[in-house]
């Protein structure tokens, strides 16, 4: 009987892909879960983990099951490739232990983009902030971290900005309310550091940040920020973070995604344009 791979329960991209195709397959020829598996010669329950993509799934299991539900050739070896590739591990597996779960399962998400879409409340998005913001805002946060923990974590935030710097980056947008670039965080030379840094991400091709002026009055992101990350395959469903205080969210249902794009379009609207919001975050560099 074929088992599970044991890797920590951060699932992928590619591991969605593998599990809403392997679910049509099995549904579009009326096969219960039970038949299938039995079929294949896996349990019942670990073919349910698979198809909700809270499992791997090692290649020959992957091929027992493309040969119950009759796969052809080319649909055997595309799926065949997306299980190796669900399997492997990313670089942010190795500071297992030292991340939230959630947080890994972000990352693995991120990684795959072709599209994020951030709005901030209070706060620089976590792939524009240098180091000396990150750190403080590790100091300054709920849980109190020691500082061999915080250094791990600035790290692996470090680490997640090489996204925008590589080949084919996803294309960034993010917006931010005001109050993001006025709360210093670190005191005035971080700070300083910061809007510098943030204007120059800002002239990068593929990356737009705009701000909301504390003019605007009330907007859609006034209960606090969230991502939403698209992907190439349209087949692929948009994800949306959301970070909280006692852990983060992941809606998935159809009207709550379509909620939050609608949200990020108001956003949009209501910010200054691009051009605008580079010049107040320069004269904020000025000011500090």
């Amino acid at each position: 009987m074929w088992h599970a791979v044991l890797v920590p329960n951060w699932p992928t991209l590619r591991r969605r892909r593998l599990a809403r195709e392997l679910s049509n397959l099995r549904e579009s020829i009326d096969m219960t879960i039970e038949e299938a598996a039995a079929s294949a010669g896996i349990s019942p329950s670990h073919l349910s983990r698979v198809e909700r993509a809270l499992v791997g799934v090692r290649a020959p299991a992957v091929r027992a099951l493309l040969e119950t539900y009759g796969a052809n050739a080319s649909t055997t070896a595309h799926l065949l490739e997306v299980a190796q590739a669900s399997t492997q591990r990313g670089w942010w597996h190795r500071y297992a232990g030292s991340i939230p779960d959630e947080y890994a399962t972000y990352i693995g998400f991120e990684s795959d983009a072709a599209r994020i879409w951030n709005f901030e409340l209070i706060s620089i998005p976590g792939l524009i902030q240098t180091e000396g913001y990150t750190r403080a805002l590790f100091h300054g946060g709920v849980a109190r971290l020691a500082e061999e923990e915080i250094e791990r974590r600035i790290e692996v935030r470090m680490r997640r900005q090489a996204l925008l710097q590589g080949e084919n980056p996803p294309a960034l947008w993010v917006v931010l309310d005001e109050a993001a670039i006025r709360r210093q965080v670190g005191g005035a030379e971080t700070m300083a550091e910061q809007m510098s840094h943030l204007a120059t991400i800002a002239v990068l091709p593929h990356v737009d940040v705009q701000v909301i002026p504390f003019g605007a009055g009330a907007h859609p992101g006034t209960p606090g920020g969230f991502v939403i990350l698209g992907f190439t395959d349209p087949a692929d469903r948009d994800v949306v973070y959301i970070e909280t205080m006692v852990g983060d969210l992941y809606p998935e249902g159809d009207a709550e995604v379509q909620s939050a794009a609608q949200a990020f379009d108001r956003l949009r609207a209501m910010a200054l344009s691009p051009d605008d919001s580079a010049s107040m975050i320069w004269d904020m560099a000025k000011e500090l």
